[in-house]
């Protein structure tokens, strides 16, 4: 008798202990995940434009920042 009910509890235990997989609901977003409402593209690294110049006979080069609008590095030589 005490082992058919230590039997029916094991039986009863492991019935409980398997799980079912839930399926999820197919939901529609109306707004972006992230919550901006801004539909531009915005920049997010430096654009850049090069200057050259011929400063007494070398050869030199300065980077301007196109976006923060101003220069990134000081005349260098290229040689």
């Amino acid at each position: 008798m005490k082992k058919r009910l230590v039997v029916c509890l094991f039986v009863i235990v492991m019935a409980f202990s398997f799980v079912i997989p839930a399926m999820a609901n197919e939901t529609t977003v109306k707004e972006p995940v992230y919550g901006t409402n801004e539909q531009e593209i915005s920049p997010r690294t430096e654009q850049t434009q090069i200057y050259w110049r011929n400063y007494q006979g070398r050869l030199q080069f300065r980077v301007w920042g196109l976006t923060s609008g101003r220069w990134l590095t000081e005349w260098t030589d290229l040689a």
